[in-house]
């Protein structure tokens, strides 16, 4: 009775408090799965900026299609539970909750392996991977279609779109930063817990949105941290936002730029604080002289993390919040004063350096 209970009503995952916004985005994950199309096994991946929603989104389309196939797992922070516990933990998850069996205990990965296309290469599935970084991962927990039964699928979600181009994930959809409308509505439902608000808030409610360039991170973060805030202390955090951002918010942009090389890391700075909007072209050139002919390579990796993207006209860009964090970094490295920073882009700095002649000599 239990199974057919859990057929019929399958547990649901809470997805978000407020899930604005939302809805398009499941519909066009929900088409790319095509759950509806008989036999066919597919996986896709949901990519995106730290914060942007991933995670939020893969529990909402999870909802929406569990109950079509035999079972379905949820394996929520890939990443971080895997470093923590090792790879045979989650596989020992996945197979408990498909399953429905309890008993489960895997001794090693390559045993986990074995078990997974054993006892999953009949059963119609749906699994998901959340937030992946590295192909070890993808390869222990769905390394091939073969391991699940006809119908199932696979999503992963990560920030890195190499990743899923190298474990062959073709079908990849990339999920939305806010409009300014759902922004705003975000935002007062975590600050105020109702849509309708006092009109002494607009200009400060405007000013947070701006400030937070669509990131529902962002907005969910401010919005708690003001929750029955005065439109002074409005106003004063909003100031001090600007002036050193909330760490809160820096330490999740922070994750992609701790994945990176150390020449990686110092062209993701050298944008951040420099060429945001520059033609790509003029940013391999310049940075060129630095790190000689690897400029294709690394623009390649900081788009491939998310970090930057490169736009229609071939202009670098990078999200407010990401370039600040970058700045943040920046100044962190080198606190001792303008003239010892490698990395010069605020008008006050230049005009010291330039004005005492403290400049330093910069290295590779």
């Amino acid at each position: 009775m239990d199974r057919v209970c859990h057929k019929i009503n399958p547990a649901r995952l809470h997805v978000a408090d407020y899930p604005v916004g939302l809805g398009p985005q499941v519909l066009e994950v929900r088409k790319l799965l095509n759950v509806e199309s008989g036999d066919g096994f597919h996986m896709i991946g949901i990519h995106g900026m730290g914060g942007v929603g991933k995670t939020t989104l893969a529990l909402a389309v999870n909802n929406l299609i569990a109950d079509c196939f035999d079972g379905s797992c949820f394996l929520q922070n890939v990443t971080e539970k895997s470093n923590k516990h090792g790879l045979e933990h989650l596989q020992n998850i996945l197979l408990s909750k498909i399953l429905g069996d309890k008993g489960i205990n895997i001794a090693s990965e390559h045993e986990g392996i074995s078990m997974i296309q054993q006892r999953l290469q009949r059963k119609k599935v749906l699994l998901i991977l959340d937030n992946a970084d590295k192909c070890e991962q993808l390869q222990t927990l769905a390394g091939s279609p073969d391991w699940f039964g006809p119908g199932s699928r696979v999503i992963i979600t990560t920030r890195d779109t190499h990743l899923l181009a190298s474990h062959q994930v073709k079908t990849t959809y990339e999920v939305k930063t806010l409009n300014k409308d759902d922004a705003l509505q975000l935002l007062k439902w975590k600050a105020f817990k109702t849509k309708h608000v006092d009109p002494r808030y607009v200009e400060v409610l405007n000013d947070v949105v701006i400030y937070a360039s669509g990131l529902p991170l962002a907005l969910e973060v401010i919005g708690s941290n003001l929750f029955a805030k005065t439109v002074e202390q409005w106003k004063s955090a909003i100031n001090q936002y600007k002036r050193i951002p909330n760490s809160q918010i820096l330490d999740k942009l922070k994750v992609s730029f701790d994945a990176l090389e150390e020449e990686e890391k110092g062209v993701f700075l050298d944008i951040a604080c420099c060429f945001k909007g520059y033609i790509l072209r003029d940013v391999e050139d310049i940075l060129g002289a630095i790190y000689d002919d690897c400029m294709k390579h690394h623009i390649s990796v900081l788009v491939d993390k998310s970090l930057i993207k490169i736009g229609q006209w071939s202009t670098v860009e990078i999200h407010d919040l990401i370039e600040e964090m970058g700045r943040q970094i920046d100044q962190q490295e080198s606190p001792e004063g303008s003239g010892k920073r490698r990395r010069l882009w605020l008008p006050k700095d230049i005009t010291e350096v330039l004005k005492d002649n403290t400049v330093r000599k910069t290295h590779k």
